[in-house]
This record gives structure tokens, C-alpha cells and sequence, in this order.
């Protein structure tokens, strides 16, 4: 299990949240989509639907993969690429690893959750690629700490 609450994995990974441009959330759909650098992403959206607002937002990008593939250093630049709907695949530096968890520099950090065994040297600097399955997990971090809502709802125009 990556996480406890969504509450507790906002808390313990915002400070690797990236800077992505949210599109207008379609009602009914529990896909939230965005812009993380080059690429266009559908998330599955963990903070609630009424968090996110359209334009530029810090938001925890969480793609579970089963095997990380170490690279030889130089042999890749970083890269995000969707490969369908919810899907991905990436290559990037390791940031850091904490426990079966590693964030992951592919041009925009990612939070990336290992379901599968990781391999022996994966430590911050190597270089590696995954593929990363359906759905990818976004948490949108709209402040620090409890009161995050508030904090939201003092930026936003709510009228109609």
C-alpha cells in the first residue's frame, strides 16, 4: 500500500508535486485532465473533484509500475510520454527512494509507487524508465497542511 489517506499522501509528497496546467474537469468522469511538460495526461483524481480549478496547479503526479528498468547514466534524457488513456511511460533520474516508493525527475517529478521488487543500485541519481499503468493517481495540493480547502476558496471566484 503507497498510501494511508489521500490526505496523508498529500502531506508526505507535496514537496515533489509538479507544476501542471489542469483543463476543465468533465463532469460525471473521475479523470482529470492535464499538461506535465510535453505531455497531455488523464489523472485519476484522489483529492475530490472541487479541489482542482482549470489553469496552473501544483499537483502529485502517482503512476504505479511494476519494474523500474536501470539505464545506463547519459544514455536517455528525461522524458514523459502518454501510451493511452491513464497511461504512461517515462525516463528520468531517481530523486529519491522511500521504500516502495520513488520519486522519479522524467521533466517533471513524479511519485512513482512500485509494486514489484526494486532493483539492486536503484539509489538518487541512476537513471530509469517504466511503464507505468492505468490509472495514474493525481493529488492536487491546494496549500499547506489542514485547511487546504480554505485556502482554495480565498483565490477562487465561486460565483456564477
Amino acid at each position: 500500500m503507497f498510501e494511508d489517506s489521500p490526505e496523508a499522501f498529500v502531506s508526505r509528497w507535496q514537496r515533489h508535486a509538479a507544476d501542471v496546467e489542469l483543463f476543465p474537469h468533465r463532469e460525471g468522469s473521475p479523470l482529470l485532465e492535464c499538461r506535465a511538460g510535453d505531455a497531455i495526461l488523464q489523472l485519476f483524481e484522489r483529492t475530490g473533484p472541487y479541489l482542482s480549478r482549470p489553469g496552473r496547479q501544483r499537483t502529485i503526479l502517482h503512476p504505479v509500475t511494476t519494474e523500474l528498468e536501470l539505464l545506463p547514466d547519459g544514455s536517455a534524457a528525461p522524458e514523459l510520454t502518454t501510451t493511452g488513456i491513464s497511461s504512461l511511460i517515462a525516463t528520468g533520474t531517481v530523486v529519491t527512494v522511500a521504500g516502495d516508493v520513488v520519486v522519479i525527475d522524467a521533466g517533471v517529478p513524479l511519485v512513482v509507487g512500485v509494486a514489484g521488487e526494486l532493483p539492486a543500485g536503484l539509489v538518487p541519481g541512476r537513471l530509469v524508465r517504466f511503464v507505468g499503468a492505468a490509472p495514474v493517481h493525481g493529488f492536487v495540493v491546494t496549500g499547506h497542511g489542514a485547511g487546504n480547502g480554505a485556502a482554495r476558496r480565498s483565490h477562487a471566484d465561486d460565483t456564477i
